[in-house]
């Protein structure tokens, strides 16, 4: 009898430190499984204007200076003749889903989560951005450690710093490092509001209260403050993302509501009063 039990224990030993060592995988297994089914990832499209969006949506509606939408201006211009006609002041109809090709990268690209990789999540997030306009299909690890520890030797140089970067210090980043010519803070209320940009094509970065997203694969609850890239949504209210803080952040959906709650940015560190906003690089 006591022989038997012996072999029982050995035998439940085994199989609990099987699973243990085999969590991991059969976590991702669990994850792939029960995981949405998602629209196909489609590629930045370059209009004849030079403008990202849709070449052949209608002109905006509004005759004059300004564009609205329910919870935001924006400068349309349409009157310059030298300048076409802003693609975010159109609100025309928006597809029911989208899902834009952005390349996903970790923040931490070979799982080594001590500085500077632990508060890059902004680099990820402007590095995948620029692979998405540069029709990037896919960033190594290699190519993406290599990218964030020039980003964050950059920022220590010209800011004095590279953590905590606010949104319109992104921006900034996103002109004078990247190159591009119109990048612009948003304020944003409701779900409609980032649909009515990614929805023309636009991917966006939004900052975040990062324990209130809730995310499971997060160390520690998450961290205090986040970004992510925000590419794409289903009809059933799911924004598909891109979150450079998990391993597993490749097409991470959130619903539209989580986004919304926990969406604030900096805010010299009182992240959950700051306010809502998204990163659009524009051209």
């Amino acid at each position: 009898m006591k022989k038997k039990l012996i072999v029982v224990a050995a035998v439940a030993i085994v199989a609990a430190g099987g699973l243990y060592f085999s969590r991991h995988w059969l976590a991702d297994r669990w994850y792939e499984l029960n995981r949405p089914t998602l629209p196909s990832a489609k590629n930045f499209d370059q209009t004849p204007t030079g403008q990202a969006g849709h070449s052949s949506a209608p002109p905006s509606p509004i005759e004059g200076g300004m564009a609205s939408s329910e919870h935001y201006t924006l400068d349309s211009n349409p009157q310059d003749a030298s300048r076409p006609l802003d693609p975010l002041a159109n609100f025309a109809a928006i597809p029911d889903e989208t899902n834009l090709a952005v390349p996903w990268i970790s923040q931490a690209p070979f799982a080594n989560w001590d500085m500077p990789y632990q508060e890059a999540c902004e680099e990820a997030s402007m590095i995948m951005l620029d692979g998405f306009f540069k029709k990037t299909p896919k960033i190594t690890p290699q190519q993406a450690d290599e990218a964030i520890q020039k980003l964050v030797t950059y920022q220590n140089k010209v800011r004095g710093d590279y953590k905590d970067t606010n949104a319109e210090e992104t921006a900034k980043i996103l002109r004078d490092y990247f190159g591009y010519k119109d990048v612009r803070v948003l304020s944003f209320d409701t779900s409609d509001d980032i649909r009515n940009i990614v929805g023309r094509s636009f991917p966006v970065i939004i900052p975040f209260s990062g324990k209130d997203l809730d995310n499971p694969n997060f160390r520690n609850g998450g961290p205090l403050y986040h970004m992510l890239v925000v590419k794409g949504y289903t009809q059933d209210g799911l924004f598909i993302t891109n979150d450079p803080g998990t391993r597993k952040g490749e097409e991470y959906v959130y619903t539209f509501q989580k986004i919304v709650d926990a969406a604030h940015d900096w805010n010299g560190g009182d992240v959950k009063q700051g306010e809502k906003v998204m990163i659009v690089v524009v051209e």
